[in-house]
């Protein structure tokens, strides 16, 4: 199997939640420019018996994200530049998804 591509570095993190979690990775090339992201599609947020599908982003709530789920075990998301390579239920399939799409572009 060949190597990475990429140097892959977390990017956002899941600050509000109990157990920090990371929601983005980065992949750079040896030039530190970014190529590919691998980023968490965060569904609707649940609390107890409550679940929400809009969370507000600020104290006033004028600013809010919309968390629709995500499809059935595609939970991470893989794209390079704009464009979207594949879904994956777990940060590591998605990296190699993201990789494989980048192997077939620079292919001659």
């Amino acid at each position: 199997m060949a190597g990475s591509l990429l140097h892959w570095m977390r990017g956002r993190c899941d600050e509000e939640s109990a157990t920090p979690r990371t929601l983005e990775w980065i992949g750079c090339n040896d030039a530190g420019e970014a190529i590919a992201r691998v980023v968490r599609l965060q569904g609707p947020l649940e609390t107890g018996w409550r679940r929400y599908q809009a969370v507000a982003l600020d104290a006033e709530a004028r600013l809010i994200q919309l968390r629709l789920p995500p499809p059935e075990g595609g939970d991470w998301l893989a794209y390079v530049g704009g464009r979207v390579v594949g879904r994956a239920s777990l940060p590591l399939q998605a990296v190699r998804t993201a990789e494989a799409a980048l192997r077939g572009r620079f292919r001659s």
